[in-house]
């Protein structure tokens, strides 16, 4: 395994998930707006293509990089600045379930934990352990003030083999 990537979670092919921990240098109801906000989203993630995420709304995301492939939400639910789950229909795939806990560690830095579960025989969860790791790298560095990696493309490589070869 590639020793100079710390991983942040694990992947499982078996039981078809993802489970991700990772410390962000903001209070809860920062990260929540990061994740919520339509007009922040972009900043680290992807635009809104349609809707907006609120309680038992639907929208459609644009993921970073040079794809252009969206992902269809729907919210399932929505307990502000605490816990955030949806559904996941990322472009050719069968829906999953995306699940955010976010936890006040009391020091001004937010606990927030991923699990993405559910996926099709078509997606690799190796492959979303990756992604999430690049996009939560991506948003600590928006809510540090610094810029995102230039190529999240790039990034997602080279965690991807990591992941991958610990999986499941």
């Amino acid at each position: 395994m590639n020793s100079s990537i710390d991983m942040i979670g694990t992947a499982s092919r078996t039981a078809r998930s993802v489970h991700l921990q990772r410390t962000m240098p903001a209070d809860p109801a920062t990260v929540w707006a990061a994740w919520t906000g339509p007009a922040v989203l972009p900043a680290w993630f992807g635009p809104v293509l349609s809707g907006m995420p609120g309680p038992d709304s639907h929208y459609v995301l644009e993921g970073r990089g040079e794809h252009g492939d969206t992902i269809e939400c729907g919210v399932r639910t929505w307990e502000p600045v605490r816990v955030f789950e949806h559904t996941w229909r990322y472009t050719g795939e069968t829906v999953s379930v995306f699940r955010l806990e976010l936890m006040d560690r009391g020091d001004g830095s937010t606990r927030l934990v991923i699990d993405h579960t559910g996926f099709g025989p078509e997606a690799d969860p190796a492959d979303y352990a990756a992604g999430w790791h690049m996009y939560t790298d991506c948003l600590e560095s928006y809510l540090a003030g610094t810029a995102p990696p230039a190529d999240s493309d790039a990034r997602w490589l080279e965690l991807l083999p990591a992941y991958a070869e610990a999986a499941e």
